[in-house]
């Protein structure tokens, strides 16, 4: 079978282990070749046998942790209505709790302080990049006079087309 599969080094390899091959043909040669052959044949079928049984085995396997899995899945989804807990703590250790709790929100109070500290910061670099942007050499900002120089135009449009359509309207209903 290694034949038909190219491996003919692999199988002459094997065949001079057993006492034949090379590459002077003689009658024992033959035998021993056949002999290798059909040992590897029988190796092969021993591996595809054995890789058939750890497929079920994987199989078998995978179907057990799937029932696993949703039974935890149906346990999970009951516990809320099922399972009741009730915690006795006495004093001292309930005050411990609540200066944990407490020294917990202070940190994560900080913590965000220091957060929103740095997104103002990055707010303000921002804000001052924009503004040296659009600043021109003496100090104009240029952006907010264009805007305004932009808006009177529009609505001079907007003034001129509704002048026009009511002219327009006026003339075909005789208003004017």
């Amino acid at each position: 079978m290694l034949l038909f599969a190219e491996y003919i080094d692999a199988a002459t390899s094997i065949s001079e282990s057993c006492g034949g091959g090379g590459s002077a043909p003689s009658s024992y040669w033959g035998k021993t070749f056949i002999n290798a052959t059909l040992e590897l044949e029988s190796a092969i079928q021993q591996y595809q046998r054995a890789e058939t049984k750890l497929g079920g085995a994987v199989t078998t396997i995978s179907k057990k942790v799937d029932t696993i899995n949703q039974h935890i899945d149906k346990v999970l989804e009951n516990a809320p209505t099922q399972l009741k807990v009730s915690v006795q703590v006495n004093d001292a250790d309930w005050q411990k709790i609540q200066e944990l709790f407490a020294k917990e929100r202070q940190w994560m109070t900080a913590q965000m302080k220091g957060h929103i500290r740095e997104v103002n910061d990055i707010f303000l670099r921002k804000r001052k990049s924009a503004i040296e942007r659009y600043e021109e050499a003496d100090g104009i900002f240029f952006g907010h006079y264009a805007q305004w120089f932009f808006m009177f135009f529009f609505y001079i449009g907007i003034i001129c087309t509704a002048v026009i359509t009511i002219a327009i309207i006026g003339r075909y209903c005789d208003w004017f």
